[in-house]
Formats: structure tokens, C-alpha cells, sequence
């Protein structure tokens, strides 16, 4: 233990453990007070030191010491944004549904009281959450609901607070007033521990970075300037070494993707929830084969938009809008239109259950949607392995899926949606909570995906180093 340090959670034992994940290397190391950013790549054990630290610092053979007697911790992963509102979410799309919202409370129903005190207001100042209060919260954007859940954990007055990859799902804005608002936080004596994927995101003025690879603790470095080199250094390295890797190869193509000139359109598109227009005058045209960022700021719409793309929204049916060259509402099947479609979003992560192992996961994301219950062929099987292997996560094959981290979960998504190699894929912040190294394969197997079958491709990222080179077009959202 360094003398020198003063640490708000000293780790007095050599390995910490929670459920199955076991960290070796802890012994001499803990978190120093102020805020402690903890880097390391997908699985490498962060989120399981976050739950060592809140849950299990008097279990699993931990021997944990706190600065001070009584010190309460609070962790966000936000992996249930909605676990605060007393609501049974089942199904990622079920806030486009009016019916499955009627009961659904209002942000001043769950908060009460609690918004009259001056943390509320001066954290949704600080956050660009004024006028939140009378919203249903089934209706707020994935990046409202996570400061929203930042400020939830405030008012329990924690001493320490563990968020989770905070950054993801936030526009460029948002994520500047939260660094920012940490750090006022952090001078005000709470301390503030920070799990990141990307070494990139560790915000200057963090006082402390603690590194972990495979499980283990590999070092700790203090004092700002010297965390801020250090974390620059690590970030350029990750990227270098993201970069080497070798060319992919795509595993056997299923049949070919159905004839069309138009992948998607839509035509003075309108649409809002909650008795609020969120766009409206929209134009957009995706021919076969184009690749798109589509952009815009939190609440934006475009998690809205891409449900009507991708057949969950009906509000579709009140819009002009065609897809594979045909008319909404003229006929066809909304299964027709989700066999031709590889979609995943935040939303789908969340909550997804499924009883199969990964494999399975992958080899059903190969079959027509009506057609998934029947047993999987051993050929089925071996093209879902080999895109595992494609993906880098060939050891992730007989996992269940809540045993993931929640990076490896989105890459087990992300192989399921390709594995059908469809016409068009629709991509809603599919890099979130991925290392580097994962970006980067990740990046390679769109552009290959995309030129070797002429597949359409729309993608949202508020990163916009995270776009695949093959994306050469522009929709902006206001």
C-alpha cells in the first residue's frame, strides 16, 4: 500500500471476488480518494471490482477497508434504466406502444419531493434537464434516463459513487457537462469511481487510474498530470495495437438479399409520444447499397426514426414511407421487413433474455424470425461459431448471456445481427461500452459485410471516429 496515497477503499486482500469472477493482484492496491478512473478491455473484470466494492466487501473471502466506518456506495451500470420507476419493461420496444404506457408514471410521480431540493436543481442545470418533470419516463431518450439515474443515486447522499462506462449513449455536450459536473462533485468530498472501456475517456483531473487486463491488476498511477499522460499514452496504444490486427474473413454468405432499388424512405415523416411532436418535415432517402451516419443530439428522435425503419413502430403506418420498395401498409409482412434487417440498439441489449447459449444466440439471428423455434442444425452451429471467431469471442460460445459483461453482450448482438447478412443494417450506437481492440473488428466487419453483399447500412454514433470508412454519407437530426 503506498503510504503516500489516500485511499477511500484499501484492498487487504491478494484477490477479490464476486460470483464467478475472481481479481487477482489487489493486495498493496485500492481506490484513492477524489476520482479514480478503472480502465481495462471488454471482460477484463471492472464492472465485478464495482460489485466487490458496493456488494461483496464483507463477502467472498474480500478483505475490503473503508476510510471511515459507515461509508454507503453507490453503483450505476445502468443496465435497467428503468429499474427505478417501479415498472415492468419486458420488451425494448414497448414505449412505442401507447397502450403499454397509459400507467406508466410521469418523472415528478417517481421524484416527488426530492425534486424541491437544491442537488435536484442544480444537478439538472448542470445536466440540461430543466422542463423534465412532467415527462412520462418511458418517453425520455436513453440519454435522459442515464442522467437521470446519475441524479436518483445522488439523492441517496452515497460517500462513494461506481458508474459504469457513464459516457456511452451521451452526445458530445452531454458528456462535456458530466465530466464536468463530476468533478465539481468531487470537490465537494464525494468520491467517484469510474469504469472505463476506453483509456480515451478518462476526463483531465482525474486524480487516480487503476489498470486491469485478464482479471488482474496491472499497476495504478496518481496524481493529475501524471494520470492524464498516462491515459493518453494507453489510449494511443489500445488504438495501435487495435489496428494491427488482421484482414477479416466472413464467414459462408446464406442466399442472396431480395432485389431492390430503395431501401428505405420516408416522406414529410412526422412522429413524437407523450403529446410531444419529436420531429417532423423529414426527407430521407437510403438506396440499396448506401451507407449512412445518421446524427443528432440526445432526444433528438433517432432511436424513434429507426423504429419505423425497422418495423416496431406504428407510427409508421400514419407516415409515407417505403421500404425494399414497398409502401408501408400496402400488404406486406412485418416479418418480411425484420428478415431483412440486422438491427440492434441499446434498447435490445437491455432486455434481452434468452435461455440458449451464445452459439445458439448467433445461429438464430441466421433464420427468418417465424422460424427460430425449431432445433438448430450442427451446420447452423458451425457457421455461428465461425462468426464468433470472425468477432474475436470464439471463447464466449457456451456462455448464457446475463454471465456477460455487458461489452461481450453487445458483441454477441452484434455477430447475431450479421450472421443473416442482410439487405440493410441498422446500427444504433453498436460500439457502446466496446474497447478498442473491439471497435476496430468491429469497424473492419461492416465495411467487409457491407461491399461483399451490397448491403445498406445506417449508423448512429455520437463518436464520429467510430464510423466504419465505408460510411460516406450524412442525416442530421435537429
Amino acid at each position: 500500500m503506498d503510504k503516500d496515497v489516500n485511499y477511500a477503499v484499501e484492498f487487504q486482500s491478494e484477490s477479490l471476488c464476486f460470483g464467478p469472477v475472481r481479481l487477482e493482484g489487489a493486495g498493496g492496491l485500492g481506490i484513492p480518494a477524489g476520482l479514480t478512473a478503472v480502465t481495462g478491455a471488454n471482460g477484463s473484470g471492472k464492472t465485478t471490482l464495482g460489485y466487490v466494492i458496493e456488494r461483496g466487501r464483507w463477502g467472498f473471502g474480500n478483505r475490503v477497508r473503508f476510510m471511515r466506518e459507515g461509508m454507503t456506495v453507490k453503483l450505476i451500470a445502468f443496465t435497467d434504466i428503468h429499474s427505478f420507476t417501479g415498472v415492468d419493461v419486458l420488451r425494448y420496444d414497448q414505449r412505442l406502444e401507447s397502450s403499454e404506457n397509459e400507467y406508466v408514471p410521469a418523472v415528478s410521480d417517481i421524484f416527488g419531493k426530492a425534486m424541491e431540493s437544491g442537488l435536484w436543481h442544480d444537478m439538472c442545470g448542470r445536466l440540461s434537464l430543466d422542463g423534465i418533470a412532467h415527462k412520462k419516463i418511458n418517453y425520455l431518450s436513453s440519454g435522459e434516463l442515464r442522467k437521470l439515474l446519475v441524479i436518483n443515486a445522488l439523492l441517496a447522499a452515497p460517500d462513494i459513487l461506481v458508474l459504469d462506462n457513464p459516457f456511452i449513449g451521451l452526445d458530445a455536450p452531454s458528456r462535456a457537462e458530466l465530466r464536468e459536473a463530476l468533478l465539481a462533485l468531487r470537490d465537494r468530498g464525494l468520491h467517484i469511481v469510474l469504469l472505463l472501456s476506453d483509456a480515451a475517456e478518462v476526463p483531465d483531473g482525474t486524480d487516480a487510474m487503476l489498470m486491469l487486463e485478464g482479471c488482474r491488476f496491472t499497476g495504478m498511477v496518481t496524481g493529475r498530470e501524471a494520470v492524464r499522460r498516462n491515459a493518453s499514452a494507453v489510449a494511443e496504444a489500445d488504438v495501435a495495437a487495435a489496428c494491427r490486427q488482421a484482414p477479416v474473413t466472413l464467414p459462408e454468405a446464406p442466399d442472396g438479399i431480395p432485389a431492390h432499388e430503395v431501401a428505405f424512405s420516408i416522406r414529410d415523416g412526422r412522429a413524437g409520444y407523450g403529446g410531444r411532436e419529436v420531429f417532423a418535415g423529414i426527407n430521407w432517402e437510403v438506396r440499396r447499397g448506401e451507407r449512412w451516419m445518421l446524427t443528432g443530439p440526445n432526444g433528438s428522435g433517432k432511436s424513434l426514426l429507426l423504429s419505423m425503419v425497422c418495423g416496431d413502430n406504428p407510427q409508421a403506418y400514419a407516415n409515407d414511407i417505403v421500404i425494399f420498395d414497398h409502401k408501408r401498409g400496402s400488404g406486406e409482412s412485418i416479418w418480411d421487413i425484420k428478415n431483412n434487417v440486422g438491427y440492434v440498439c441499446p434498447e435490445m441489449q437491455l432486455y434481452f433474455r434468452s435461455r440458449l447459449p451464445v452459439r445458439g444466440i448467433v445461429a438464430e439471428g441466421m433464420r427468418p424470425v417465424l422460424e427460430r423455434f425449431r432445433k438448430y442444425t450442427p451446420e447452423e452451429y458451425a457457421v455461428a461459431e465461425a462468426w464468433l471467431g470472425c468477432l474475436g469471442i470464439s471463447g464466449l460460445a457456451d456462455r448464457d448471456f446475463a454471465t456477460l459483461s455487458s461489452g461481450e453482450q453487445k458483441m454477441v448482438l452484434l455477430a447475431r445481427a450479421f450472421a443473416r447478412q442482410p439487405a440493410m443494417l441498422v446500427l444504433d450506437e453498436p460500439f457502446q461500452g466496446l474497447d478498442a481492440s473491439a471497435k476496430e473488428r468491429m469497424r473492419r466487419v461492416i465495411d467487409a459485410l457491407t461491399e461483399s453483399r451490397g448491403s445498406s447500412l445506417i449508423f448512429v454514433t455520437h463518436y464520429p471516429e467510430e464510423l466504419p470508412a465505408s460510411v460516406d454519407r450524412r442525416f442530421s437530426l435537429r
